[in-house]
């Protein structure tokens, strides 16, 4: 079964943006090292560049909050790059066959230490975070 980067690499792929795989695997340690904490992979998207979290569904929400963590994430997005959560489930109706499913959730910063999250597919906007006013 491909790994949700692979499946993530695929996906850019078929869509005709190119892509490449930016985590590193650490022998030694026996451990993988993102890019700058939280970035698996590198898409060259007409928007824009964009640095994706990929993972299994039921690690979304974690994986955000742990990029969230990432003062290197504050850099990317005020460098103008786009950071996107991809995360891979089978879903489907009961009775039926269960098909992988793409959930992508967008972080675009706004003010300092404010973030935005956008549901790329599907779903109506939320926003979440604090404003510097609101402290």
């Amino acid at each position: 079964m491909p790994s949700p980067t692979a499946r993530s690499l695929q996906y850019a792929k078929s869509h005709g943006w190119p892509a490449q795989v930016v985590e590193r695997w650490n022998p030694y340690a026996k451990v993988r090292h993102d890019l700058f904490g939280c970035i698996d992979l590198v898409v060259l998207h007409p928007e824009g560049i964009i640095g994706v979290q990929a993972c299994a569904g039921s690690s979304h929400s974690a994986r955000r909050k742990k990029a969230l963590e990432q003062p290197h994430l504050h850099a990317w997005l005020e460098a103008g790059g786009i950071f996107e959560v991809w995360s891979w489930a089978k879903r489907g109706e009961r009775g039926k066959a269960k098909r992988w499913t793409l959930r992508q959730d967008r972080i675009e910063k706004l003010e300092a230490w404010d973030f935005r999250i956008l549901k790329v597919h599907g779903g109506t906007s939320t926003v979440e975070g604090r404003k510097e006013n609101d402290a």
